[in-house]
């Protein structure tokens, strides 16, 4: 499913869906379980899902980095404000100069034209592989905006870019922890949600391994946080997802509706909202989904509005086929 590397984190500009395997059984708990053996492989792997009222997880409560699912929660931030269809240029930072023409909303849709990463992040001399946005800084950021060239004319063509969702958590706020912790993770009680970690949630928080099975540092994004930079677990984004479906309180409601609206058909049954993505799956089921990674976890979240169901699954180290186990998981609900 995901065409991604060399360095960050996202959605796939190509889905590949199995079929889905026989389960021995419908019980809740049984395919949880299921799923956490079929992925055994890895040293640590949490796996929750929920059918209506019905909810289940193993290892819910483990902290991991959760990538670019980061995204939807700045797209949420972005949806509880008056300012989607409004220019970049209006809310970045004054010292910050705007590409000409592109808006809010085109950035958390992945519609703005905007390269995937800044012009000058891999050629940087700080450059790491193994933490690389650690180096961005104002001035960096700075530069790179000036020696952007847009690869489309906003609006016209999908092109998803960290660099545009990392812009978009700039123009929101400066301090994009605050803002998400305030606006979102206190409301829907996602105690777990969190940029920067309390000495209990590091105690429960999984080292990361890379492609290799070494242990690697958890990334940073200064500045950029909002393109993926959260922790979280399996049961906060459980949790987020039933948000998503009503369990929410009444002033995010249409926060979370209107983030879920697609705004561009990517190709046949395949379209984006405000960050969230939304597939056929042959089956005939829509599912809304966002995938994540950074150089030590592969993370999941997918919802069927239709049916009220939702699968989040998380492991420390790269998977290239989690949008398939996620998908055999939720059309066994």
């Amino acid at each position: 499913m995901l065409r991604r590397r060399t360095i960050l984190v996202g959605t796939a500009a190509g889905l590949a869906v199995t079929a889905t395997p026989a389960f021995a059984s419908s019980d809740l708990k049984s395919l949880v379980d299921s799923k956490v053996a079929a992925l055994a492989e890895y040293d640590t792997v949490a796996v929750g899902a929920f059918r209506g009222r019905e909810q289940y997880s193993v290892r819910g409560d483990r902290i991991f980095q959760i990538g670019s699912i980061t995204k939807t929660f700045t797209a949420v931030a972005l949806a509880l404000t008056d300012h989607v269809d409004d220019p970049l240029a209006r809310h970045l930072p004054r010292r910050f100069p705007a590409p000409e023409g592109v808006t809010m909303g085109q950035l958390s849709a992945h519609t703005s034209g905007l390269p995937r990463l800044p012009p000058g992040l891999i050629e940087h001399p700080d450059f790491d592989l193994r933490d690389p946005y650690a180096h961005i800084t104002e001035e960096f950021l700075i530069t790179a905006l000036k020696q952007t060239t847009l690869l489309t004319p906003p609006g016209t063509a999908y092109l998803y870019s960290n660099y545009g969702a990392g812009l978009l958590g700039l123009a929101l706020s400066r301090n994009y922890e605050a803002l998400i912790r305030h606006r979102i993770s206190i409301p829907l009680r996602l105690k777990d949600t969190t940029l920067t970690l309390t000495g209990e949630q590091r105690r429960r928080k999984v080292q990361g391994y890379d492609s290799n099975g070494a242990a690697t540092p958890d990334w940073r994004l200064p500045l950029i946080a909002g393109a993926g930079g959260l922790y979280g677990t399996v049961d906060d984004l459980l949790r987020y997802m039933r948000a998503h479906l009503g369990d929410a309180p009444g002033f995010l409601k249409p926060a979370l509706n209107l983030v879920q609206q697609p705004r561009f058909e990517i190709s046949a049954g395949y379209e984006v909202g405000l960050a969230w993505h939304m597939y056929t799956l042959p089956s005939g089921r829509t599912v809304t989904f966002h995938d994540g990674g950074t150089g030590g976890f592969t993370s999941i979240a997918m919802f069927s509005p239709k049916d009220n169901t939702g699968v989040a699954i998380i492991v420390n180290k790269f998977n290239s086929e989690m949008f398939s186990h996620g998908t055999e998981l939720l059309e066994a609900l």
